[in-house]
């Protein structure tokens, strides 16, 4: 939205809007309006109102009888910066209104509704009009005085009238009817009016006679415009061809013997490519993605808005008849147009599978709004430059070390002196050589380019992996000089050190506090590369422990789930109890002290010259905020491993390695606790006939963890551990406590995405499933009741809904009930219900018509596939995982087996 524009307010008296949004989103997008408040709306609190491109804000009301009635709404676009605002206190006017800045200022913006009555109750109004913020009321108040252009007074307006001018309210009306009834023995009149109080610009009220309804809408436009989100307008095209043509030309680089020749290498490397990238690109104004309505049908539209003010001037019947025609002929118009429109949007989508995955995405992506942040005073902050800010500040606290406790022991203070010293005193030594076989071959670089994902957004430099897939041989020779003269001086260049932080908001938080967001890290490509490479050095240096499936090869969620849910089952078949705690590390990858993990690459088998090249690559990091088209400035990182380096996940694995278990302190007769680990998500296990003797194995292993963390300056957020008994019996385990607070209880808990009941039934996990795929079905209902070929639809449904439905199914499967199978199997009947089949043809054919095999046999063939991958793996360990074993007989268990994960491919 322009700036220097106005603020453009639709409010409109619909007397029930679940059957009007077409025609008032074809209004709201004629009238380029940016706010719509609604009055008697009529929606019950269970039914579904969306409008394309606002948020929607809605205050509901039902009579005792359960009939919908009454009821305000406000609706935000998209792209307007805004908050909620609470609902005011009532007796007779209602009301729910939206905060927006403008020029500078607070404003709020209230759609209101008051019902015929005789009473006026003026707490209502000081409700709304309450302390200096600037206020606006639109609404059908019921109150009519000539002073704002009604044809009567009525005793509600004239109260008004004495209220506004006692409390310094302007009330304000158009210069036409805004309720004109369809009887002509009534008369027209102004019953929408807007009440505003410290506005200090022009405002201008204008009736609309573009809807069919008794109460005309009004457009109010106020002077001043809103914070909102700017819209990109210009878009870039680069001739990859010319680039690649002109990057053939050599880069001179030097010897690149020292860093500051490391540097200035990189740096002229960088240059090259962007300088190239830009003057081979072409920057253009993308065509508009809403379409344009038809001339002819535009001008209908027009005749039909300038009959309805004739007809609400005259109330001629001869006209009404015209009018009514018009409007049947211009709403099927605007049908058939809109029906066309997405038939063309379906085709153009179906001819590229990327384009039918744009669109896609597009239907399952919830419009979010945009809401200010609060600052550490608590005051809301709408610029895009202070939102920035706020971030940075929150992330620079985030990104350091945890602070040392002041109560931990001496020997533990030694300790931490002890790393530090000991990581200065090898950082202080002059590079070791590396041998021959760790440097970086042209043809290693080339190779390495070639497996660069293609849709990444690039770093702060702009340059995309697309840059670096189209360089000539000579442009990976140069790289791969560079990459060596990095290898040979252990320093990493200070240029690839910024990151570039883009905030997403989490589902189900506040909005406006920095903690409900998480930051996404854009690191420059070109560096990325490079520590793809390094990785391959310095991987085979730093193995972790088995239990550690978290970003390695050959390793996934669904086979650390099947391990885990394997383990569960065996011992509840043998009658034995588990107590499972599931571990939060706070802020496990952004606040890894860097001189532990140093210390540990030193005592590691890594050559010292790939330890110091680890340390340049932490050390004197920085970052910045982009919010919109601003950004923050710079800050410093003093901890944690980048995020969105692939060398991150490696480092931090290798760092929380030495997690301790019980090995060392366990009894002849005891086992010790199962650990599993996934990167940062730690679950440990502990197994015994009784629940009692369980958890006080699993407490010791609790009374451990402390010492260790405090050893390497790490956290636990103990209110986030969730702790679950998995056993036959119901019975409430002894309490168990980390740190001196109690671990909570749970009958559930989500662990790698799915949900583990204390009864091994997965009923929690198969009904998350189906509600996720009900849910994205009824999102992707108009692709599905396309036109689209059934080959394309089923398409669909695979990459989108059966992903959802059976995600790590063969690790849980074959715990669920039949009935939970059943519900699972009927998702996928009802979508391929899009074939349009006859009612009369069994689902069973449809499925095999189409070459669709049934959701068992599916996660039976998924098992397979992933169970023999893992069988014949190169990592020993995978050999034989979750493997069956020799079960009791059934007369000797007391209820019904469980089933394992390989019970899915047992041969019948």
């Amino acid at each position: 939205m322009d700036n220097s524009g106005a603020i453009r307010i639709l409010y409109w008296n619909p007397g029930g809007v679940a059957d009007k949004t077409a025609p008032l989103r074809l209004l709201a997008q004629s009238h380029d309006v940016h706010v719509i408040l609604l009055g008697e709306t009529k929606l019950r609190p269970t039914s579904t109102f969306r409008m394309q491109n606002f948020i929607v804000y809605r205050r509901d009301e039902v009579s005792p009888r359960g009939w919908p009635y009454r009821g305000t709404a406000a609706l935000v676009r998209r792209d307007i910066v805004h908050d909620e605002l609470p609902h005011p206190d009532f007796e007779e006017l209602r009301a729910i209104g939206v905060l927006v800045k403008m020029a500078g200022r607070e404003a709020k913006l209230f759609a209101g509704y008051r019902p015929p009555s005789p009473r006026f109750v003026r707490t209502d109004l000081i409700n709304i009009f309450d302390g200096s913020t600037p206020t606006l009321l639109a609404g059908d108040l019921n109150a009519k005085h000539h002073a704002w252009g009604s044809r009567v007074i009525n005793p509600v307006g004239s109260r008004l009238l004495q209220d506004a001018e006692s409390s310094g309210l302007t009330v304000l009306g158009p210069d036409s009817p805004t309720h004109i009834p369809s009887n002509p023995r009534y008369s027209a009149d102004v019953l929408d009016i807007v009440v505003h109080q410290h506005l200090n610009c022009p405002v201008n009220i204008e009736v609309l006679y573009d809807l069919d309804s008794q109460h005309l809408p009004i457009l109010v436009m106020l002077a001043l415009a809103a914070v909102a989100v700017p819209r990109r307008s210009l878009s870039a095209r680069t001739d990859w061809a010319a680039y690649a043509s002109m990057m053939e030309e050599t880069i001179p680089l030097g010897g690149l013997s020292t860093p500051e020749e490391v540097e200035q290498a990189t740096r002229l490397v960088m240059e090259r490519i962007e300088s190239t990238r830009e003057a081979t690109t072409t920057i253009y104004a993308p065509r508009s993605r809403r379409p344009e309505l038809p001339a002819r049908l535009s001008q209908d539209i027009s005749h039909k808005r300038a009959l309805r003010r004739l007809w609400a001037r005259t109330r001629c019947p001869v006209l009404k008849t015209r009018l009514n025609a018009l409007t049947a002929q211009v709403s099927e118009a605007v049908k058939t147009w809109r029906g066309e429109t997405w038939e063309s949007v379906i085709d153009r989508a179906f001819e590229r599978a990327t384009d039918l995955h744009a669109l896609t995405r597009a239907l399952q992506r919830t419009p979010i709004p945009t809401y200010p942040l609060l600052d550490e005073q608590g005051r809301r902050r709408f610029a895009p430059q202070d939102r920035a800010e706020i971030f940075a500040d929150h992330l620079e606290v985030q990104f350091k070390p945890h602070p040392v406790p002041a109560d931990i022991s001496d020997e533990t203070r030694e300790h931490h002196q002890h790393v530090e010293n000991t990581a200065t005193e090898f950082l202080s030594r002059p590079p070791e050589p590396l041998g021959g076989e760790a440097f970086i071959s042209p043809a290693e670089v080339r190779t390495a380019v070639l497996l660069l994902p293609r849709r990444k957004a690039p770093g702060c430099d702009g340059i995309p992996t697309e840059a670096l897939r189209c360089l000539p041989r000579r442009g990976c020779a140069t790289l791969a000089r560079l990459f060596n003269g990095i290898l040979r001086t252990s320093h990493f260049p200070d240029v690839w050190k910024t990151g570039k932080v883009v905030m997403l908001p989490k589902p189900g938080k506040d909005r406006r506090l920095p903690t409900s967001y998480r930051p996404v890290t854009l690191l420059s490509h070109v560096a990325k590369l490079f520590e793809r490479l390094l990785l391959r050095r310095l991987a085979p240096c730093i193995e972790t422990r088995t239990v550690q499936f978290g970003f390695r090869s050959g390793h996934s969620t669904t086979l650390q789930l099947a391990r885990m849910l394997h383990h569960l089952a065996n011992e509840w078949n043998h009658e034995r109890s588990t107590v499972a705690v599931f571990l939060d590390i706070e802020k496990a990858f952004d606040r890894v002290w860097y001189a532990g993990l140093i210390f540990k690459l030193i005592n590691s088998k890594t050559p010292p010259a790939i330890v110091q090249l680890v340390a340049s690559f932490l050390h004197g990091r920085d970052f910045y905020v982009s919010v919109e088209l601003t950004t923050s400035q710079k800050r410093t990182i003093s901890a944690g491993v980048p995020q969105g380096s692939c060398l991150s996940p490696a480092l931090y694995g290798f760092y929380t390695d030495d997690i301790p278990t019980l090995v060392g302190s366990l009894h002849p007769w005891e086992r010790d606790v199962t650990l599993a680990l996934y990167a940062d998500d730690s679950a440990f296990f502990a197994t015994s006939r009784n629940e009692d003797v369980a958890a006080r194995r699993m407490q010791r292993m609790l009374d451990l963890l402390p010492a260790w963390l405090d050893k390497w300056r790490m956290a636990v957020n103990v209110g986030k551990t969730a702790a679950l008994l998995v056993a036959r019996r119901r019975h409430s385990a002894e309490i168990l406590q980390l740190r001196g607070q109690e671990i909570e209880w749970k009958t559930s808990v989500k662990y790698l995405g799915v949900h583990i009941d204390r009864s091994l039934s997965m009923a929690p996990q198969g009904e998350h499933a189906i509600n996720q795929t009900r849910t994205v079905r009824a999102l992707l209902r108009p692709v599905l009741s396309s036109k689209l070929p059934l080959r394309t639809k089923i398409g669909v449904y695979k990459t989108y809904l059966r992903s959802r439905l059976t995600y790590a199914a063969p690790a849980w499967y074959a715990l669920c009930s039949a009935t939970t199978k059943k519900q699972m199997q009927i998702q996928q009947n009802i979508a391929l219900l899009c074939t349009g089949a006859g009612r009369f043809v069994r689902n069973d054919v449809i499925a095999r018509d189409l070459g669709v095999d049934s959701v068992g046999d599916f996660v039976a063939m998924s098992a397979r596939r992933m169970f023999d991958c893992a069988d014949n793996s190169s990592h020993t360990h995978l050999h034989g995982i979750a493997s069956l074993h020799a079960r009791p007989p059934d007369h000797e268990i007391r209820g019904p087996l469980k089933l394992t994960p390989r019970d899915l491919i047992r041969p019948d």
